[in-house]
């Protein structure tokens, strides 16, 4: 089929694109199209395990839509001229092209300076708050480290003290040991003294003294023939059972005149100060017979007494003369 002018018209062989009467198209008359064909779209990431997306290829698109309103009349009042042949072109993208494909490409979204900013105050954040961690560690372990040096040191002060309070009660508790043991003794030998002054009693032995000691009155003395000191003198008597030589009364000092003869013996009367003396038992004397300018502390050590025909004189305790005991006659 001819155009006005002579000329052959064309089909778009392929797509099958024809006019309304059977013909090939005039694109003379076409004027408006009905629809624009849409880009094919592309498909979601993921759907294939090879590959991102499928490369798109190039669609047929639809035939251009009919006139309205001309028809077929429109063909009897053209103008006879001569058109040049208008073959249109192919509407769409060649989605074969790499171009094309890298131009659609997803693009990934570049970090915004306020993200970056973020990031990094996250970032310093995180080290503030390590470093402030590891300060806080090193406060910790000192004070723990501190805190272990000053409990040591109680510690071993505490194992001391009760080290020394566990050797302080030992002693005490052996002390109290030999104590009662003494006190048992002491008992035992009362309680036996006890049971043979009833002995005596039973068989007419009171009032009688031990053998090589006078009884004068209601009283036993012992006079002794080795000398000794003051103090010795006194642990003789008491290994006795009695003291040394006690008088309470001037009558007692006559009635052993004429046992002592002139002899010197020690006798139970010390110093106790500058100025005081005392008997053995702590009793201050009730009487004196002190010799004329006695006492006279000769050289500043005279604080014993020894008795010579009676009479008292201080004398140094250091020398060694004989000694009196005194006790009570059994029962």
């Amino acid at each position: 089929m001819q155009n006005v002018y002579g000329e052959p018209k064309n089909k778009m062989k392929g797509c099958g694109v024809t006019d309304d009467d059977g013909d090939a198209d005039d694109y003379e008359n076409v004027s408006n199209i009905r629809s624009i064909p849409a880009v094919p779209a592309r498909e979601k990431k993921g759907t294939e395990a090879t590959g991102r997306r499928e490369d798109l290829q190039l669609k047929c698109l639809a035939k251009p839509g009919n006139f309205n309103d001309r028809g077929k009349n429109h063909k009897e009042n053209v103008v006879t001229r001569t058109v040049p042949t208008f073959h249109p072109p192919a509407i769409g993208l060649n989605f074969s092209s790499t171009a094309v494909n890298a131009a659609f490409r997803d693009l990934t979204d570049a970090p915004s300076s306020e993200t970056n900013h973020k990031d990094g105050g996250f970032k310093l954040m995180i080290v503030i708050w390590l470093i402030l961690m590891f300060v806080l560690y090193i406060i910790i372990s000192g004070i723990m480290i501190i805190f272990y040096v000053n409990f040591s040191d109680q510690l071993s002060d505490m194992n001391q003290n009760v080290s020394l309070a566990q050797e302080s009660t030992k002693k005490e508790i052996e002390l109290w040991k030999e104590y009662l043991k003494k006190d048992n003794q002491a008992n035992e030998i009362n309680a036996l003294k006890t049971d043979i002054k009833s002995i005596k009693k039973l068989l007419g032995l009171c009032g009688i003294c031990p053998a090589e000691w006078t009884l004068l009155g209601s009283t036993c003395y012992f006079l002794s023939n080795a000398h000794q000191t003051w103090e010795n003198s006194q642990k003789e008597c008491s290994k006795l059972g009695s003291t040394l030589l006690i008088l309470n009364s001037k009558k007692e000092l006559e009635s052993l005149g004429p046992v002592i003869g002139n002899k010197r013996f020690w006798i139970g009367l010390r110093k106790a100060n500058a100025k005081n003396w005392i008997w053995v038992d702590g009793t201050a004397p009730a009487f004196t017979n002190w010799n004329n300018g006695e006492p006279n502390n000769a050289a500043y050590r005279e604080h014993c007494t020894e008795m010579i025909t009676g009479g008292w004189n201080d004398l140094d305790c250091s020398n060694t003369i004989d000694y009196i005991c005194k006790r009570s006659p059994d029962c």
